[in-house]
C-alpha cells in the first residue's frame, strides 16, 4: 500500500503568493493538478496543510515546523504504510516521473528518491518514505534536526537519476516562476551572456570571465545553470547580482549581450 502526501502548508514567503494555488496547466491549480496525479497513482491521497487552511480534498494538519515535521505528521497518521511525499512547487513534474519512482521503489530501503540534477544530492520532497524510517524521522526532530535531505543522505536510501532533467525544477520565487513559464510556453531563446567571476566563484571556476550561450531568462535561471556546471556551494540568497555594471534583482529579464556578475559573500559561504 502507498499513501500520497501533497505538502501545501508552507507560507510561500519567497513567491509572495500561495504556490499551491498558482496555475500553470489547463486552468488547474498546482494543488489540484498534483493531487489528481497522486490520487491516480496511490491507494489514498491527502493534502498536508496548515490548521488555518480548508479544502475539499482530505487532509492532514501540518504542524508548520518545516517539511520534515509535516512528513512526521503524516507518519503518525499512517504508521505502517509507505508515504509518497511531494511538494507543491514542481510545475514541470509529470505523472510519468512519479510512475518511475513508484516502479523503482525499494521497500527494503528506508526511502526511494531522485537525485538533484544540480548538486546530485537526494530530493526529499519527491520521495517514498517506508515505515522503517519513521522512527528515524521522529528521532531527528527530537534532536532538532529538521533537514530531510540530510536524513536521506545519512540513511539507507535508493537513489534514482531523473529521466526528465526539468521534472523537479522548483518554482519558489517570481524569478523561478518566469523560468518555468518560459519552458511551458516554449518562449526561451538562445542568448550570449558575458559572465565575470570574483572571490570564491573565481577560485571555483579558475577563470576571471567567460562568454556562455544560455536559454535562461533570468539571473536566477542562469545561476542554477552555472551551479550545475561548477557545483557552486552558494544559495541565491547569499549572492548579489550586477547586470551591465548595475545592481539588479533575480527576476531581471536577461538580454543578448548582457554582462552578469554574481557577487559572493566577502568571506565564507
Amino acid at each position: 500500500m502507498l499513501i500520497g502526501i501533497l505538502l501545501i502548508g508552507g507560507k510561500s514567503s519567497r513567491m509572495g503568493e500561495d504556490k499551491s494555488e498558482l496555475v500553470y496547466h489547463a486552468e488547474q491549480t498546482e494543488r489540484e493538478r498534483l493531487f489528481d496525479i497522486l490520487e491516480n497513482l496511490t491507494d489514498e491521497t491527502y493534502l498536508c496543510h496548515r490548521a488555518d487552511q480548508s479544502f475539499e480534498q482530505p487532509g492532514i494538519t501540518d504542524p508548520a515546523d518545516g517539511p520534515l515535521a509535516a512528513i512526521a505528521a503524516a507518519a503518525d497518521r499512517f504508521p505502517n504504510t509507505g508515504l509518497l511525499v511531494l511538494a507543491c512547487d514542481t510545475p514541470l513534474l509529470a505523472s510519468a516521473d512519479l510512475e518511475l519512482l513508484i516502479s523503482e521503489r525499494d521497500t527494503s530501503a528506508l526511502a526511494t528518491c531522485y537525485l538533484s540534477n544540480i548538486d546530485h544530492r537526494p530530493e526529499p520532497l519527491c520521495a517514498i518514505y517506508e515505515p522503517a524510517i519513521f522512527p528515524v524521522i521522529k528521532d531527528a526532530i527530537s534532536n532538532n534536526k529538521y533537514c530531510p535531505r540530510h536524513l536521506l543522505e545519512d540513511n539507507s536510501t535508493k537513489k534514482l537519476l531523473l529521466t526528465n532533467p526539468q521534472a523537479l525544477m522548483n518554482a519558489n520565487s517570481p524569478a523561478e516562476k518566469i523560468e518555468v513559464l518560459s519552458i511551458l510556453k516554449q518562449t526561451r531563446t538562445m542568448k550570449t551572456i558575458q559572465l565575470k567571476y570574483f572571490a570564491q566563484l573565481k577560485e571555483i571556476t579558475q577563470k576571471d570571465e567567460e562568454s556562455i550561450q544560455t536559454e535562461s531568462c533570468t539571473p536566477a535561471g542562469l545561476f542554477e545553470e552555472m551551479k550545475q556546471r561548477y557545483q557552486f556551494p552558494h544559495k541565491q540568497k547569499q549572492l548579489m547580482i550586477a547586470i551591465n555594471e548595475e545592481f539588479s534583482g533575480w527576476d531581471h529579464i536577461l538580454q543578448d549581450g548582457d554582462e552578469v556578475v554574481f557577487i559572493p559573500p566577502v568571506a565564507g559561504g
